[in-house]
């Protein structure tokens, strides 16, 4: 029989070490999920692949297994969107910062959570109720009325978020909320490629053809110009080679997305209000 590598390496006769180290982690891979199964489960209850993903996801040490480069080249045989498969963005994503301001300037809100309140208002120098008139234009308080736990939503200011200088710089930077610091890295657009690259946007100056898919950013639809895709002709050699020297593109890690996303996946998560989660705001 010939020796195929399943994986596309050089192929290689693995030692006997090497075979039942990769053995004993698959068996440990396995029983962390069918432990999971027997701790929420029913002995009643029936099992398929979407619940078995789900019940793996709640085990820290499944989840760390999964990301182990042995498990990892399985999971990387399973066919996308398969349970277990890697996500699409597994080599990383090409993307950088151009600080042109333009995410603040969306239509939409910016909510605060309780936590994030503090050290807002400690970095402004003002007490809670100041920073209320000065910066909030509404707030979600529990049934108990404690105002520290209150969400708290931004003023805008001349289409833009409150806290946009006019150097197109965040004036709460290093405090800036969880909404903020984890976009462009939201469940929603890296749900699939296609939600991705439609967020990817041309800078202003780069003309795009008539009929093009391709788009500049808008307040109504938004977008990145930091997620580099190719576009227009590599856009448009020498049409924007200004901005172009200014900013190089880098490809963020698999694990840097993935911190990001889970982030702004808890902070939606526990965002109070449904109704608004479902029509106005999400992540």
């Amino acid at each position: 029989m010939e020796n195929v590598d399943f994986f596309g390496a050089a192929p290689h006769q693995p030692s006997k070490t090497s075979l039942k180290h990769h053995i004993r982690l698959l068996a440990t891979y396995l029983d962390n999920i069918f432990a999971t199964l027997l701790l929420y489960l029913p002995t009643t209850s029936s099992c398929n692949p979407s619940m078995l993903l789900l019940l793996l996801l709640l085990t820290p040490q499944a989840d760390a297994l999964a990301n182990r480069p042995f498990i990892r080249k399985l999971r990387g045989a399973i066919p996308a969107n398969y349970p277990l498969s890697l996500p699409w963005y597994e080599d990383g994503l090409n993307f950088s910062c151009t600080g042109c301001g333009k995410c603040c300037k969306v239509d939409g809100d910016v909510w605060l959570a309780p936590e994030e309140v503090p050290p807002i208002t400690q970095h402004l120098g003002l007490n809670l109720s100041e920073f209320r008139s000065n910066y909030i234009k509404a707030e979600i308080t529990p049934s108990d009325g404690n105002e520290e736990e209150s969400w708290m939503c931004l003023k805008r200011d001349e289409g833009a978020c409150v806290f946009l200088g006019k150097d197109n710089r965040c004036s709460i930077y290093d405090h800036r909320p969880v909404q903020c610091r984890t976009y462009p890295f939201w469940p929603s657009l890296l749900s699939e490629q296609a939600a991705w690259l439609e967020e990817a946007v041309l800078p202003d100056e780069v003309t795009i053809d008539e009929g093009s898919s391709e788009r500049h950013w808008s307040p109504e639809l938004g977008g990145c110009e930091g997620i580099a895709v190719t576009t227009t002709n590599e856009m448009k050699e020498g049409e924007a080679s200004d901005s172009d020297d200014e900013h190089e593109s880098t490809i963020v890690q698999r694990e840097e997305i993935k911190a990001k996303m889970k982030a702004a996946k808890r902070h939606w998560k526990r965002f109070p209000v449904d109704e608004i989660k479902q029509s106005t705001w999400y992540l």
